[in-house]
């Protein structure tokens, strides 16, 4: 599991990063399913988090997200990188302004 996290001005409400992220897995043209962190607490953004990585998800795109919560995030990757189901997964967060 790896966590990456984007800090800069959101354009359109995504960072130009997590713009070329969102490209890169093929949504030109149109939207990746992005969690808008702002419409979750920091323990209901890790259990969105866990939902799609148990649905198969292996890139997770995170839009808005707030100090407290980019910390929970990475608090939550130590405890269960060493599980298989988060075997792959990438989580990209973009820091809000």
């Amino acid at each position: 599991m790896q966590v990456q996290v984007f800090m800069g001005n959101a354009g359109e409400g995504k960072t130009n990063k997590l713009q070329a992220v969102q490209d890169r897995l093929g949504f030109v043209g149109e939207s990746a399913p992005i969690i808008q962190a702002g419409a979750y607490g920091e323990e209901g953004l890790l259990q969105i988090l866990e939902v799609r990585a148990a649905g198969g998800q292996r890139e997770i795109l995170v839009d808005d997200c707030s100090r407290q919560q980019i910390l929970k995030v990475l608090e939550w990757q130590s405890c269960v990188e060493h599980l298989p189901d988060f075997d792959g997964l990438v989580v990209h967060l973009a820091r809000k302004d």
